[in-house]
């Protein structure tokens, strides 16, 4: 590591995963009821996770508006950039995946046929 930009970041600058799944998923559903039943948790749960998330960043994302959650302008900002980390996220972890076996190499093999086609 030969540059300053090189040195890795502190891990207490990213905010937990389940906390940004949650608030993927609310923002997504524009409901934290929804977004809990989507990720089999209560809206209490959600909540929470969005509460954690807004107070280790600092910024509010949902504003609460009687029964229902908006997105503030920062939190439809993050909204995006969250859904595109997630998204690659998984994406780089279904090819990880995929090299379970030697390398990845699929091996197949076929039996010659009897019947012979005639060209017309």
């Amino acid at each position: 590591m030969n540059n300053r930009n090189d040195l890795p970041r502190p891990r207490r600058a990213l905010p937990p995963l389940a906390a940004l799944v949650a608030f993927e998923a609310a923002a997504r559903r524009q409901s934290f009821t929804r977004a809990g039943e989507e990720l089999s948790l209560t809206q209490s749960a959600i909540s929470r996770q969005i509460t954690l998330l807004e107070d280790s960043l600092g910024v509010r994302l949902f504003e609460r508006i009687r029964q229902r959650v908006v997105l503030t302008p920062a939190g439809r900002f993050y909204a995006e950039q969250v859904r595109d980390v997630l998204a690659r996220l998984t994406a780089a972890t279904e090819e990880a995946v995929a090299f379970r076996g030697h390398g990845g190499i699929l091996r197949l093999s076929s039996c010659p046929s009897r019947r012979r086609r005639r060209l017309i």
